[in-house]
């Protein structure tokens, strides 16, 4: 006798969707900060690529009068590339369990599509932050965030209280990651971090929360910080729960991005699927292709290694 991997048990109903492209990032958007804050763009192939410049050193540019021409070489854009990653996720409801009376619910194949999609876009998000790398063995894999930011990759070197076993990360080491950033041109709007680090970002002083005014009839306390005011701009704090550890579980990130440099990039979107039935069960896919495109990654920071707790 066959075994059976259809899920049968009760369940409460959403309504189902065939394209949700532009649905995925907005079904949890707490849940994904990163996803859910960069910008889309479509792709062609399994391989995306594009081309990157900069600018010469700025110097003091004086010539003498009647100066012949002197020509520079002309330095080429750097081509830089992807790999598209697919992600899916499949699942069976028994024929029976679709049409019968549920209360508070109607189907139980909404249901459970609504679940996986949100599923789906967490799978997603730790994927673009923590890939490390990219790679064209099957099954392909795009690189995160982990694996694009390389000039301003900084650990146990800056600003930091360093032990013989803790990095712990400080205000003066936060700052200097935004420096860096500023230095190589980049603009930086969006901090990226785990939960306890973020509770070491809400302890900085330098941002003191004394001109916080609280009608005096409200029992509040607050020891939070949603916005970081450096010399070199303003960075929204962010605490996603997928950022993965680093060396080793006491080990983990910030990232210091500039949002606008990173695309979520999709060659299939997102799409909801019955497939062919071969029993007594309604089988669905739901897959999607994406890759993460990084236009400038010198333009963003992580400082990683930073000791949690």
């Amino acid at each position: 006798m066959a075994t059976s991997t259809t899920y049968a048990p009760s369940g409460i109903t959403t309504a189902l969707r065939e394209q949700l492209s532009d649905v995925i990032t907005n079904i949890a958007p707490t849940d994904t900060p990163f996803m859910s804050n960069i910008g889309k763009k479509k792709v062609k192939g399994k391989y995306e690529e594009w081309l990157t410049d900069t600018l010469t050193a700025a110097a003091n540019n004086a010539v003498t009068e009647g100066n012949d021409a002197v020509y520079t070489e002309i330095v080429a854009q750097t081509r830089v590339g992807n790999y598209t990653q697919i992600a899916t996720k499949w699942f069976k409801i028994s024929d029976t369990l679709e049409v019968v009376d549920k209360a508070g619910r109607k189907g139980e194949v909404a249901y459970q599509t609504s679940l996986k999609l949100k599923e789906l876009a967490r799978d997603m998000e730790y994927g673009l932050i923590n890939n490390a790398l990219a790679t064209s063995t099957d099954p392909r894999c795009a690189k995160g965030l982990k694996g694009w930011i390389t000039t301003n990759a900084l650990t146990k070197n800056i600003g930091f209280t360093t032990g013989t076993a803790s990095t712990t990360l400080t205000e003066d080491g936060f700052n200097d990651a935004i420096q860096a950033c500023w230095t190589e041109g980049g603009a930086p709007t969006m901090c990226l971090t785990t939960g306890s680090l973020k509770r070491k970002i809400s302890a900085f002083t330098g941002n003191s929360k004394s001109s916080i005014t609280i009608p005096m009839d409200e029992n509040k306390m607050i020891f939070s910080i949603d916005y970081y005011e450096s010399d070199f701009g303003t960075v929204k704090v962010y605490a996603d729960r997928f950022i993965n550890y680093d060396d080793s579980s006491y080990y983990e990130s910030v990232f210091i991005l500039e949002k606008e440099k990173f695309q979520l990039g999709t060659l299939k979107p997102v799409t909801v699927e019955k497939l062919a039935k071969a029993g007594l069960a309604i089988p669905v896919q739901i897959s999607t292709e994406y890759t993460l495109i990084s236009r400038q990654e010198a333009a963003s920071a992580r400082i990683q290694n930073c000791y949690n707790v």
